[in-house]
């Protein structure tokens, strides 16, 4: 039996952690919003049902990344595809946020990293460019490399690959 690639590891670890932030910003918007949904839908039916729907397709999408993980875990095929359909899936959510940042009006924070001229800019590019590299080539790596195929392939199909031909 194969041993888990490192490829394998580190989305495990990093599907686990989207999860988790998934689950604590919407525990967070559930109890700071209550309130007011709580005023809004005493007078307005259509607005508590949109939030009880938008509340069920963000537990599904955590309990879709919780079931990944586990099936990770299980070596199933199917936590290959869906792995990859998780990352995919996170670096949507990072182009969102790069290129929709929220307006300071609504963050109330200063934004973290302001290049003060062209240089810190191109650094910034640099490092952007670099992360989105190695992020695609995880993913790559986890996917279709040799190490994770053996890894996701089945009992039978690992007998069949080390029968001698």
């Amino acid at each position: 039996m194969p041993r888990k690639p490192i490829s394998v590891w580190i989305t495990q670890v990093l599907i686990a952690f989207l999860g988790l932030v998934g689950v604590v910003s919407m525990t967070y918007y559930a109890v700071v919003m209550l309130p007011g949904i709580l005023r809004l839908g005493a007078t307005n039916s259509k607005i508590f049902a949109l939030v009880i729907l938008e509340t069920i397709v963000k537990l599904a999408v955590v309990g879709f990344f919780v079931s990944t993980v586990v099936l990770i875990s299980r070596r199933s095929p199917l936590g290959r595809w869906f792995g990859l359909l998780c990352l995919a899936a996170g670096l949507g959510f990072l182009a969102y946020g790069q290129f929709n940042p929220s307006p300071p009006t609504f963050s109330r924070h200063v934004p973290m990293f302001v290049a003060d001229n062209d240089a810190q800019k191109f650094g910034m590019f640099v490092g952007e460019l670099l992360s989105l590299v190695l992020y695609l080539l995880l993913m790559m790596r986890f996917g279709f490399s040799r190490a994770s195929k053996a890894f996701f392939a089945t009992h039978s199909q690992r007998e069949k690959n080390e029968q001698p031909g």
